[in-house]
């Protein structure tokens, strides 16, 4: 009796230790497949950001195309039209026509600055062409000529290295969205735009001394307008993040980053036309 119950106790042994295995497996395969699942639906819906985005950019590209093509090529040949009527009717001596020419000249050509605004604004062709630094630049500018604001831009290297495609135009579209939304809602009359890299992230902040807002209560109060999503939706494709913080002397800031891409994803800087060449002495 004693070595049936010895054997029965190692029987009984043996088989909850092959149960406890069997259900520590199950639960590890389950977890295994759960993480997959998860992954596969993140990859997924990244893949359908990453489209709809894509999308806008080329959509984008359409409407400057044929803003450029078609309404730009219109406004250029009234332009000439109203060149010609004008030295017609400056033959006559008649003042008030003429006024009424110079003034109708004058708006075609605003109309023409104007669709050339868009048209940029639509496509950063500088982006492309110069890189992040020059792009931001020529964006502050063209600001800076509308509005009295007083916009500032520092970064922390005067050669900024080429990114990727995707990462420069992702860092563009959110500093322009942060500074836009701060000339709409933050009434404020400073902007301070920082850029920053290392061998392992690509900085940008946006500061400005408006009203501020709290950030945890627009997430707590789902408050968060589509300029928000949207530039947590563009940063999720690249693994980026972004921070929003209230500095000590009022207005707001927000911080994103974003890893840096492999150099075989860069693409080479081409020649600045108002940039010389440094020469090593």
């Amino acid at each position: 009796m004693k070595w049936v119950l010895l054997i029965a106790s190692l029987a009984m042994i043996l088989m909850s230790f092959f149960v406890i295995l069997f259900i520590m497996y199950y639960q590890k395969r389950r977890f295994e497949e759960e993480k997959k699942l998860n992954d596969i639906e993140k990859n997924y819906n990244r893949l359908l950001l990453d489209t709809a985005l894509n999308s806008e950019e080329t959509e984008r590209r359409r409407i400057a195309q044929d803003l450029h093509d078609d309404i730009g090529t219109m406004l250029s040949l009234t332009k000439l039209s109203l060149n010609q009527l004008n030295k017609m009717i400056s033959k006559n001596g008649d003042e008030k026509e003429e006024s009424i020419m110079k003034k109708s000249q004058s708006l075609v050509e605003e109309t023409i600055l104007h669709v050339r605004r868009i048209t940029r604004d639509l496509v950063p062709t500088t982006l492309e062409r110069f890189g992040l630094l020059e792009a931001i630049e020529e964006f502050i500018d063209k600001l800076e000529e509308d509005n009295s604001l007083i916009i500032s831009f520092h970064a922390n290297t005067e050669e900024f290295p080429r990114q990727g495609q995707k990462l420069e135009l992702t860092l563009y579209r959110i500093m322009q969205e942060l500074v836009n939304n701060a000339i709409k809602h933050a009434s404020c009359s400073k902007i301070e735009i920082v850029l920053e890299t290392n061998d392992r992230f690509v900085s940008l902040r946006v500061t400005d001394n408006g009203v501020g807002f709290d950030p945890e209560k627009i997430k707590e109060n789902n408050l968060a307008g589509l300029g928000l999503l949207g530039i947590e939706s563009r940063l999720a494709i690249v693994n980026g993040t972004v921070q929003y913080e209230k500095p000590l002397k009022g207005g707001s800031s927000a911080l994103a980053q974003i890893p840096v891409m492999p150099l075989s994803e860069n693409k080479p800087e081409p020649l600045h036309p108002f940039r010389r060449e440094r020469v090593n002495i």
